[in-house]
């Protein structure tokens, strides 16, 4: 029954109102507006039945379109998978160097790389009536999408380019990133490799750097089924655990790309554990460029993102006027491979 009234009420793209819920539920727009408001105030079995009712057919108090009759709220969200990664943290200071100045305030939060939970956060940004959202990547809920467009907040992805060329972007290709370090890899004589990759499930930027690795050193000649894979969360622990298992399991590995540089120092711990030289036994190559990259004894090569220009451009996006969006809502930015010590020519390992 549920469902028929949802499919009464979902007229296109709609959001329901509360004259709509009012209406299922048999009461007034005011005991709708006090279970919204002070849900003490009205009867438990009455107010149940209004909130089932509030998450049957998707209502969001639309804090947004409040903000916008009484001129902007001048906020931004920001959604981003994890802060304990400082590669986010740029990314932030980077918006916030733009937006700041221009009068706007950022919040941000993060949602563990759980999809379901970044569309709770973008229902609770909405309440706040934010002017838009950043996300991370362009693998989203439809529901999260759904929600963005039918309160008309305007929101951008960052990390990856989206196929649907409506959506803006700020971001570069993660499948180039990953190639820049199999064809390194393979200039250097590599033909027995292994990949640490992020967990690719729900997660475009991981998968498209892991594809990108595999689809270049096919092309230089090494078969993707001979490269040893494993899939790990973004932790120094998980990347130590997972080189381990790659550096039992396959003897003649002699380099190592992860897909990012946190993975990549708990591999190079791993390799240091087995009695493993880098790069003299094995090379290790990372993604992102991350501070500690260059302090690390080897200083790691890894794959650099522009993390901070990607925030400064969705700025430039969120604060560009109508007649000028067009300009701002897609900015494809490159990677770069930085060469440094924890990579060298291929030698069989003893």
């Amino acid at each position: 029954m549920a469902l028929e009234k949802t499919a009464r009420i979902d007229r296109g793209r709609q959001s329901p109102t509360v004259v709509e819920i009012a209406k299922q539920a048999g009461c007034s727009i005011a005991t709708v507006s006090r279970v919204l408001n002070r849900p003490e105030t009205v009867a438990i079995d009455l107010r149940e039945r209004i909130l089932r009712l509030v998450d049957e057919l998707g209502y969001v108090p639309n804090g947004s379109a409040r903000a916008l009759r009484s001129s902007r709220s001048r906020l931004i969200g920001l959604i981003v998978p994890t802060l304990d990664a400082a590669i986010f943290t740029r990314m932030l200071e980077g918006l916030e160097s733009r937006l700041a100045p221009a009068g706007a305030s950022l919040v941000y939060s993060a949602t563990g790389y759980d999809l379901d939970r970044e569309t709770r956060v973008v229902r609770n940004l909405i309440e706040k009536g934010v002017d838009g959202i950043v996300l991370v990547g362009s693998c989203h809920r439809k529901e999260t999408l759904k929600l963005l467009r039918e309160h008309k907040v305007r929101y951008a992805v960052t990390y990856a380019l989206s196929d649907d060329v409506s959506i803006a972007s700020m971001g570069f290709d993660n499948r180039s990133g990953g190639a820049l370090a199999a064809n390194y890899l393979a200039d250097l004589g590599h033909r027995h490799l292994a990949v640490i990759a992020g967990v690719t499930r729900d997660n475009d930027r991981a998968s498209g750097r892991l594809e990108g690795f595999l689809a270049m050193a096919e092309r230089r000649g090494i078969s993707r089924s001979n490269i040893a894979v494993v899939e790990s969360p973004y932790e120094f622990s998980r990347g130590r655990a997972a080189a381990k298992i790659i550096l039992n399991q396959n003897k003649n590995v002699t380099a190592i790309f992860c897909g990012s540089d946190v993975l990549a120092v708990g591999a190079m711990r791993a390799c240091k554990d087995a009695g493993l030289s880098v790069p003299q036994d094995i090379s290790m190559i990372g993604f992102d460029n991350l501070d500690i990259a260059e302090y690390l004894t080897p200083g790691l090569t890894t794959v650099d993102v522009p993390a901070r220009l990607m925030g400064e451009q969705a700025a430039n996006y969120f604060l560009a006027d109508q007649h000028s969006l067009d300009i701002h809502a897609r900015v494809e930015l490159e990677t770069r491979l930085i060469v440094r010590d924890s990579t060298a020519p291929a030698k069989a390992r003893q």
